[in-house]
């Protein structure tokens, strides 16, 4: 080696830490003594190169041991273009003679020297590294399990079911291996299992359980046992069933039944992040694994706000574990730690994951990322508990890079400081620290406002103690009234009434433990907040009511108790609807909704991108699943319109604009679910000579064509399609005549409509506007829907179709129907008996439906109402579409009065009247629906609206409304 190298050697030395110049000389001397080729290696090294591989070896003595032994295969790196590690691994090496489990070893070695050579060298972020590693211990735990197999097959052969299926060892790998997160010295927590019981088919056959216990026993001694070359990884197994005292290996069915009995608060957080290892042998077995027992147990179908308290628990553990140990410098476990990270993030991931399936990843950078995206965590708090992990886990890689060693404790040692310092780019040491403190304390901050969020109540309150100390005691009405009175309650016996009932009722009286400690919380709050309000009786009535129905999981009552301001809304929306009461006590999923406390809600575009990102995860042909999540989206979609609605957040226009959008959504995503299962099953329809595929469309009449839809509105609706010709059917393997798949096609949207789930029905269909009624076919054609309006419709069903449009299905068909509509509307109306059809029609309605007396004014059929203005406004329509075209544009009553202003059939004060009339009308309906009251308004109210209807009538028909 010339003089020039080792001068810049020696340069690149003294720009070292003063503390670690002296260990890299001595390296140095040792490798050019050792390997006398490096001379020549280094000296065509480019110097950045050279600089690259002192730093290393000053950071990290198990890199210096590492190059020694390995210089030949290691120069590489400082000579060569940077690359990847090369993880993959085989286990029958043709060109290495050396046994299996030193093979294993040096693999091993090799490729932490070239992650630790990539993160120092800059050519590699946090993110490539733990992926690395993690693959890195997935080829090598795989080749270990094959190497096992392979040993005993030899004797017992392979294990099968018994139907002859063969069974293999599945890993389960937990902890930061399952998040694909794994540092540079860590243990491998896994759980070994496999799917069902048999017996292996060999000369001398085994059970499953004793095959897999020796196969699973060979694995860990494979990986764990101590050679000449080190370790491959120490294996922890613990977390498997019962822990250190239960069997090595279980079978799935095994594992489900451990989980559903015995399964414990922190075993669902450390289940967050199971993964299984994939190979080509257990990829079913795997995802069936994952599917149908470790989901299930680790997030519930409901909101799991029982979460907080067992996560408070837990840090409380911690936290006398860690004064005990004095884990002060433990970067893993003290304050504000990688530890409290992971806690923050999955137990949102619990709380959430069930109804939001996004949630559902081992991963915590990505679940971070999720969690702001759906907003169950600021995104500013996401972004520095981000920063915050990625730095703590290269620190914590580099604290362990330095001697292999499993270590999360801050150095003592100044050298041991200055190779972290010097690994991690720091000036120094007191610059790393002030770093690594100011990220703890944002952690431990963001830690202490997720895991103590409600952990008690604000203020001291005597009312609260009071209270408290009366439902523990089982109290009678009397005590709680003489109580109540004392402080000042309105309504004090009907509150006490209440209550005592509400504490010896059966609900109550079944509850676990875990939910009779957390009522015991809530009531006393709840009370305490009905100070002051009007009508508490009426509000605590409908608030028990919610409560009742979900004692059972009580995690919902958590939920209230941990956030205050949920408490609060859900307070006000009870005194606002008993509808809304109503839908939170029959699905209290919905309870997630008051989380946000927004109340703008989301156009049609993102609903529609909400609903795409809700069936996502659900396979097109699992219609079953697919109905519940959209039922689940409805129902959260309703809701969340109705709380705009009553926060007077949304006009009375735009919530019927929103419920018409959302119920177009459904509509749209139950067609595609009913086409495409009748399509898998019977092939597309064919219509024409061409062959042509069939056109099908859903056209709604009514509320939801006048844009008009009210949160209990039934859809009405017609099916039409285009295939007349006879002899027409489907091109699948079992073919079925086009007639017969329009009308099961249509039966399975409307039995989809109308089916209850677990979130209750999607809408009621009423399809009795179709031609000739109830005694009419499903679906008809459109050329057979056309001949029906010239030949056989009523005047009443060119009222109907006056409020009709498509919604759903071909845009061919629904430009025909369009046709249909305009030339019927236009032109098959019979004017000359116009007036008397439609003051017969509202005669026999005004008959049937009025209910105004006692009660009062019926809004909807009393005189002067709602169904006056809609008559007036559809025979002005029918009587001038001819002549007026643009009278018949619109389906809505409002957009009609507009163009019926605008064709001079109305003058402008007369539209604006009735619009106005028809407006305030729609207010007070919608008001009293909201609140589960019938539609009457006190008979002297709305008295100028009535007569201004009336007087407009008379001047129209001539005649007063009958």
């Amino acid at each position: 080696m010339n003089r020039a190298p080792l001068q810049e050697l020696a340069a690149s030395v003294d720009a070292l830490p003063e503390l670690l110049r002296p260990p890299v000389r001595r390296w140095l001397e040792r490798l050019l003594a050792v390997h006398p080729d490096a001379r020549g290696r280094l000296a065509d090294a480019a110097p950045e190169q050279c600089t690259a591989l002192l730093r290393l070896v000053a950071a990290s003595e198990f890199a210096a041991g590492v190059l020694l032994r390995e210089w030949p295969w290691c120069a590489a790196l400082v000579t060569g273009p940077d690359r990847a590690p090369e993880l993959g691994f085989s286990a029958a090496a043709a060109d290495d003679p050396a046994p299996f489990e030193a093979r294993l070893r040096r693999f091993r070695n090799r490729v932490l020297l070239h992650v630790l050579w990539r993160d120092i060298t800059g050519r590699a972020d946090l993110f490539a590294t733990l992926a690395a590693l993690s693959e890195l211990a997935d080829a090598l735990i795989l080749a270990a399990v094959g190497a096992a197999e392979a040993e005993l097959t030899a004797r017992a052969g392979w294990v099968r079911d018994p139907a002859g299926e063969e069974q293999r060892l599945v890993v389960l790998a937990m902890g930061k291996l399952g998040g694909r997160e794994l540092n540079f010295s860590s243990d491998v927590d896994l759980i070994f299992l496999y799917p069902r019981d048999g017996e292996s088919d060999g000369e001398r056959p085994l059970g499953a359980h004793e095959y897999f216990t020796r196969v699973a026993r060979r694995v860990v001694a494979l990986l764990e046992e101590q050679t000449p070359d080190g370790f491959v990884y120490r294996v922890d197994t613990r977390l498997r069933p019962f822990g250190a005292s239960g069997p090595p290996v279980v079978s799935f069915a095994a594992l489900e039944s451990y989980l559903l009995r015995h399964g414990r608060g922190w075993e669902r957080y450390a289940y967050v992040k199971a993964r299984v290892l994939e190979s080509g042998n257990v990829g079913h077995a795997g995802r069936e694994l994952m599917a149908e027992i470790v989901q299930p147990f680790v997030y519930r179908r409901y909101l799991d706000y029982g979460v907080f308290e067992s996560l408070r628990e837990m840090k409380a553990l911690i936290a006398a574990e860690s004064r005990r140990r004095q884990l002060q410098s433990n970067i893993k476990l003290g304050p504000g730690g990688i530890r409290e990270i992971e806690f923050i993030a999955q137990s949102l991931q619990l709380v959430r994951g069930g109804a939001e399936p996004r949630l559902r990843t081992p991963e915590l950078p990505r679940s971070l990322n999720r969690l702001a995206e759906t907003r169950a965590l600021a995104a500013s708090a996401a972004a520095e508990l981000s920063d915050a992990w990625v730095f703590l886990r290269r620190l914590e890689n580099w604290l362990q890079g330095i001697r292999d060693q499993q270590t999360h404790v801050l150095p003592e040692d100044p050298a041991d400081r200055a190779r972290l310092a010097l690994a991690l780019g720091a000036r120094d040491w007191r610059t790393l620290a002030a770093g690594i403190e100011r990220r703890r304390a944002t952690v431990a901050g963001h830690f202490a406002a997720v895991a103590f969020r409600g952990a008690a109540p604000a203020r001291p309150s005597a009312l609260r103690d009071t209270l408290a100390a009366l439902w523990a005691g089982t109290a009678p009405a009397a005590d709680w009234q003489a109580a109540l009175a004392q402080a000042g309650f309105a309504q004090a016996p009907e509150i006490a009434e209440l209550v005592a009932r509400f504490a010896s009722g059966a609900a109550v009286r079944q509850m676990g433990q875990a939910g009779a400690r957390r009522l015991a919380r809530f009531v006393p709050e709840l009370l305490e907040a009905l100070s002051g309000r009007p009508e508490p009786s009426v509000l605590l009535e409908r608030v028990l009511a919610v409560i009742e129905n979900v004692l059972q999981r009580s995690a919902y009552v958590a939920l209230l108790n941990e956030n205050p301001a949920v408490r609060e809304r859900l307070l006000y929306l009870c005194g606002e609807s008993a509808w809304l009461t109503d839908e939170i006590a029959r699905y209290p999923l919905l309870l997630d909704e008051l989380l946000d406390p927004r109340e703008r809600v989301p156009e049609r575009e993102e609903l529609a991108l909400e609903l795409e990102r809700r069936l996502e995860a659900i396979p097109a042909a699992d219609g079953e699943r697919r109905i519940e999540a959209l039922a689940q989206f409805q129902r959260a979609a309703l809701f969340r319109i109705a709380v705009a609605d009553v926060g007077g957040e949304l006009p009375l226009m735009k919530v019927s604009d929103r419920l018409t959008e959302l119920a177009e959504l459904v509509l749209e995503q139950v067609f595609a679910i009913a086409w495409d299962d009748l399509v898998r099953r019977h092939g597309r329809p064919r219509a024409g000579s061409g062959r042509r595929s069939a056109g099908f469309g859903i056209v709604a009449y009514g509320k939801l064509a006048g844009m008009e839809l009210s949160y209990r509105s039934d859809l009405d609706l017609v099916f039409l399609h285009d295939s007349e010709e006879e002899a027409q059917e489907t091109d699948g393997d079992a073919p079925l005549d086009n007639a017969a798949f329009f009308v099961r096609l249509v039966r399975r949207i409307v039995h989809l409509l109308n089916t209850q789930t677990g979130s209750g029905a999607l809408y009621q269909v009423d399809t009795r506007l179709r031609p000739s009624g109830r005694s009419g076919l499903l679906v008809t054609s459109v050329q057979a829907f056309e001949r029906y309006q010239d030949e056989n419709a009523w005047t009443w069903e060119h009222q109907a179709l006056l409020r009709s449009r498509p919604v759903a299905g071909s845009a061919v068909i629904a430009r025909e129907f369009e046709r249909v509509r305009s030339d019927t509307l236009r032109f098959r109306v019979r004017r000359e008996r116009l007036r008397d059809d439609v003051l017969a029609m509202r005669r026999r309605m005004r008959e049937q439906l009025d209910r105004s007396g006692d009660a009062g004014f019926d809004l909807k059929q009393g005189r002067g109402g709602i169904a006056d203005i809609e008559f007036l406004v559809q025979y002005l329509a029918l009587l001038n579409a001819e002549q007026h075209p643009a009278v018949i544009h619109y389906p809505d009553n409002i957009r009609q009065l507009g163009t019926l202003g605008a064709a001079g059939c109305l003058d402008a004060a007369q539209v604006s009247e009735l619009q106005a009339i028809y407006r305030t009308y729609r207010v007070r309906l919608h008001r009293l629906a909201l609140d589960e009251r019938p539609p009457f308004a006190d008979p002297a109210e709305f008295a100028d609206e009535r007569a201004r209807v009336v007087d407009l009538w008379q001047e129209i028909f001539g005649a007063p409304p009958p």
